[in-house]
């Protein structure tokens, strides 16, 4: 068999990767054991550790100066473009879905992945003018490319909502690749734990009003938080909350090595955020076989089926936080550690990858 020629815009996985850079590298990490597919990468700068491993076994073709969000998006891009000239790939993937000018591939088709319609579906919190950026980005991205990828069914159906003419576009659904986690001893230090943003859109305000609920109620176990605070209003109310209840302890950004010791040490995991892609966290979790609460949202229940606690997102920030404050208190600890094995499975390395594989090859149709 030939060999297929994919040129990836891996961007994101330059500097600090998180969410997407993540992604890609996991999944261009994965990917480039098949010996058919070559794969050629396109970045702004190869600062990142996951990028300088990268380059040891991958073509990467280098920007040479970091991109942000503003006007020198548009150098970058010609760049991209550029490279496509050059490289003459069999399939060009975008790997961020917002492209401020007309990409052209004469030799193959035009990939992008889909990640979230968070900025149309929970504007209040990116703010009129990137939603309105946004709904521009997606119809000139729609608009050029062919084949579009999504990380859940959840995440297709909504993008076809808001963009209807999508539907007579090629697409897949390919899922994120969530890696194993390290083998830790597991233990229970008696304390909830939550790792992810401090923000309005991930629920940390639910979270902190349940668990001053939940206190007040007579519960007894601590809560470990553990990410960045990104908004003033959740400082505050952090604030306010640590001030009138005792048991929070605040961790901030933690490191990879830690964050697995402390899922690993939890009594179980709270995920009350309002609005996900995917849901990482939850997959982590169920790695070291703990209880996981979270928020009931569609796409949270394709990834995780019924093998966690929901419960309900209402409009009513102080009712959702009763809601959870009630499932804390039920305290339902066992797990079916048959289920989770099967859950994690379904986003391994290996499992993921093997699809992938089979839709770039052409084994899969779209």
């Amino acid at each position: 068999m030939e060999k297929i020629n994919v040129l990836l815009d891996a961007r994101a996985m330059g500097t600090r990767p998180s969410g997407i850079g993540m992604y890609i590298y996991n999944l261009v990490k994965e990917l480039s054991k098949y010996k058919d597919l070559n794969f050629i990468l396109i970045t702004d700068v190869s600062e990142s550790e996951e990028m300088r491993e990268i380059r040891q076994s991958l073509k990467v073709l280098e920007y040479g100066k970091p991109v942000s969000k503003n006007l020198s998006l548009l150098g970058y891009y010609h760049f991209v473009q550029k490279c496509i000239y050059k490289e003459k790939p069999d399939i060009f993937w975008e790997g961020n879905i917002l492209v401020p000018i007309r990409i052209r591939n004469p030799y193959g088709r035009l990939v992008a992945t889909i990640y979230d319609m968070f900025p149309l579906s929970d504007p209040e919190h990116y703010g009129k003018i990137y939603s309105m950026y946004f709904r521009y980005g997606m119809n000139k991205t729609i608009r050029y490319f062919d084949t579009f990828i999504y990380d859940s069914y959840d995440c297709k159906k909504n993008t076809e909502r808001y963009f209807p003419e999508i539907v007579n576009k090629n697409t897949f659904v390919g899922y994120v690749i969530v890696p194993g986690l390290p083998h830790i001893e597991i233990t229970d230090n008696g304390d909830y734990l939550y790792i992810g943003n401090l923000e309005t859109r991930k629920g940390t305000d639910i979270l902190l009003k349940a668990y001053k609920k939940y206190k007040e109620d007579g519960g007894t176990r601590g809560l470990r938080i553990a990410g960045k605070m990104r908004e003033e209003r959740i400082q505050k109310l952090f604030d306010e909350i640590t001030s009138e209840v005792e048991g929070v302890t605040y961790l901030g950004y933690i490191s990879e090595e830690q964050r697995n010791r402390e899922y690993a040490s939890c009594h179980a995991f709270l995920f009350p955020s309002r609005a996900e892609g995917f849901g990482i966290p939850i997959i982590e979790a169920m790695h070291y076989n703990k209880p996981v609460i979270a928020g009931k949202l569609d796409t949270l229940v394709e990834v995780a089926g019924n093998e966690i606690n929901y419960f309900p997102l209402l409009q009513d920030t102080d009712k959702c936080a009763t809601l959870l404050a009630e499932k804390m208190k039920e305290d339902k600890t066992p797990v079916n550690k048959l289920a989770y094995q099967e859950v994690i499975h379904r986003y391994s390395p290996e499992e993921v990858g093997e699809k992938y594989y089979r839709w770039l090859s052409g084994q899969i149709k779209v």
